[in-house]
């Protein structure tokens, strides 16, 4: 099924708008590109997942962000946001990444997650049954996944990863006020956060959720940055 993907990219210049539109043209199922400069948005439309188009814009050497997607005859389906904290009993909380959920039709989702600051090496991520940070990992409860298991792995090298997939696994209203956790290594205990609903395609575009001052962008580029938000 056609899709647009809107997403919010690091441009500054006309050439990087020739760039964008270079390198996604060579992306398969891509149909249509529309590039705004001045917003600083690119929406491609056509069957090309969100992560195939993400991943070839941030191989340009640019940051990017998915803002959302939705049919191309208009609508949003679901969309929702994890913002990582790092938490012990001892009350240590520190703001290290984001997750960001959006659902591509009844079946898919589409998981794009950045983070900064823990130790290299691959870690596990998981969805967890609570959405309760008072004693992490513990109060978030057991693995809600369905089949009892890791979604993936985030790879992170020189303190910094992402990773963007689709999955059946879940669909995003089903994790609604539940929770994601990454194991951050020995040293770093366990990354967490809430997972909570946000604006999706055509909605509003620059609020991560209502309970964050904080745009996409900024978190982003904050997460990019290696800052502690």
């Amino acid at each position: 099924m056609p899709i647009k993907v809107q997403l919010a990219v690091d441009m500054t210049c006309q050439s990087c708008v020739d760039d964008i539109n270079g390198v996604l043209g060579t992306v398969p199922g891509v149909d249509k590109i529309d590039i705004s400069l001045d917003d600083k948005q690119v929406m491609v439309e056509g069957t090309a997942t969100p992560s195939s188009i993400l991943k070839a814009i941030k191989d340009t050497g640019r940051s990017a962000v998915v803002r959302g997607t939705g049919s191309s005859s208009g609508g949003n389906i679901g969309a929702a946001v994890c913002i990582f904290e790092e938490g012990s009993a001892m009350g240590n909380h520190a703001t290290r990444g984001l997750a960001r959920f959006v659902q591509i039709d009844e079946t898919t989702c589409f998981v794009d997650i950045s983070v900064s600051g823990i130790s290299d090496g691959a870690h596990g991520i998981a969805i967890h049954e609570c959405g309760d940070m008072s004693q992490v990992p513990e109060s978030c409860g057991g693995r809600w996944n369905p089949d009892s298991v890791e979604l993936d792995r985030l790879v992170v090298k020189d303190g910094w990863g992402d990773l963007a997939f689709e999955t059946d696994r879940f669909k995003v209203w089903e994790i609604i006020g539940r929770s994601m956790a990454i194991n951050a290594g020995s040293e770093g205990g366990v990354l967490a956060g809430v997972v909570a609903r946000s604006a999706g395609l055509f909605e509003n575009d620059k609020q991560v959720c209502a309970c964050s001052g904080n745009t996409l962008w900024t978190e982003q580029r904050l997460v990019d940055q290696g800052h502690r938000l």
